[in-house]
């Protein structure tokens, strides 16, 4: 493997675990890959936010909370960042993830050596797509008052309905190889049938390779 780090960005409902589990499970069968770390973005964020009792910078509605000072976002990510090295230490691949509008705007967290052992991988699925799988997340788990991963509906129609890799993706991509800050990879996961996608599997694999 030429990278440590993987990136996966995404809405919520995007398809990240899925993506996940099958880079996994591919590299598992071709690559001498044992030590796998999960990093998300949430377990900062919580991190934070406990420590936030008075509750400056959220609130918690529908299931979960909406974030109401957007600097914390920021604060996770350059926590992240400082981390990365302590926990690569321990493993022979680590995965990133979270969500964002703004995503070139949130990479900026992270360090120019850290994206010099990154794959970027942007995780494109449809907006009404994602927001179902949501929202079924949510029917799934309505008894329980603060699950981790569930996005009130407001917040995903006022924050991830639309976001600037999509954008670009959707209309320019050649403009994606200006701004983005290293190496990266987008997946169709509008694509019809598993053989596409499975395509594109192959492909990210012989990128990182």
């Amino acid at each position: 493997m030429k990278k440590d780090y993987i990136f996966l960005l995404g809405r919520p409902g995007c398809g990240k675990s899925f993506v996940y589990e099958t880079i996994i499970k591919k590299l598992k069968e071709t690559e001498k890959i044992e030590k796998v770390e999960r990093v998300d973005d949430f377990p900062i964020l919580k991190e934070l936010l406990d420590k936030d009792t008075e509750f400056k910078r959220h609130l918690r509605k529908e299931g979960g909370f909406e974030v109401t000072d957007f600097t914390i976002v920021d604060e996770v990510l350059s926590t992240i960042d400082s981390r990365l090295e302590g926990v690569k230490s321990k493993n022979d691949l680590v995965f990133i993830e979270f969500a964002r509008a703004d995503y070139i705007s949130a990479l900026k967290n992270f360090s120019p050596a850290t994206f010099a052992r990154s794959m970027i991988v942007y995780i494109y699925c449809p907006y009404e797509v994602c927001l179902a799988r949501n929202r079924k997340r949510f029917e799934q788990q309505k008894n329980n008052a603060f699950d981790d991963h569930i996005v009130p509906t407001d917040l995903m129609e006022s924050y991830y309905k639309n976001d600037d890799i999509e954008k670009l993706f959707l209309s320019k991509r050649s403009e994606l190889d200006k701004v983005m800050p290293g190496d990266f990879f987008v997946i169709d996961n509008a694509s019809e049938g598993i053989e596409a996608l499975i395509g594109q599997f192959d492909a990210l694999i012989k990128e990182l390779k």
